[in-house]
């Protein structure tokens, strides 16, 4: 368990991939109320939540990212970095690419997937929970990112938990492990 000056010192020195995860949790939980309501945006704010994700990542391995929106080009600088086995999201990484274009009627569709589907939801969500997962950070930091914080609180002004939670299946086998770490770090939030 860290020392609270211990995670103050780990936060400021990683605060630029924290704000990218910050920014990314933001996004996931928009994107997830806006697909389930049936609204386009957000696929795009699926693609820009796993941009932000994967680009915190790279900064947590030491290494710059550069000025790239595509999550599938992005992943695959990732993996010259670390191999998080991502490969099986491939597809989906494209399509979110697209999306993410689709913004613009002028822009090129770069891997030429077909329109969007509420069906993908599952897909992001497993990428999601799977990068969660894997996370590179101390479970003092990890389960006090805005994610957990959203999955685990009520707030009485924004229904984040409930966007996260609505028909998401990649938090079954997970959400009851999840929640008795963030209660056992809330409840004593370090060592001293």
């Amino acid at each position: 368990m860290m020392t609270r000056d211990e995670h103050q010192k780990y936060c400021i020195k990683n605060k630029y991939a924290l704000m990218f995860l910050y920014n990314a949790d933001q996004d996931y939980v928009a994107a997830r109320c806006c697909i389930l309501n049936g609204l386009f945006p957000g696929f795009m704010l699926a693609s820009q939540a796993v941009e932000k994700f994967l680009k915190a990542l790279i900064v947590f391995e030491g290494k710059t990212t550069k000025n790239i929106h595509d999550p599938f080009k992005l992943k695959e600088c990732f993996k010259k970095v670390k191999d998080y086995d991502l490969d099986r999201y491939d597809s989906l990484l494209k399509k979110l690419s697209d999306h993410y274009k689709a913004r613009y009627s002028d822009n090129k569709m770069d891997y030429k997937t077909n329109g969007a589907s509420s069906e993908e939801l599952v897909d992001i969500d497993n990428l999601w929970t799977s990068l969660k997962e894997k996370l590179p950070l101390p479970n003092e930091v990890k389960f006090r990112t805005l994610f957990f914080s959203d999955l685990f609180d009520e707030s009485p002004y924004w229904k984040n938990k409930f966007w996260i939670r609505e028909k998401n299946g990649s938090l079954s086998g997970r959400i009851q492990l999840w929640e008795k770490i963030y209660k056992e770090i809330e409840d004593k939030p370090y060592s001293d």
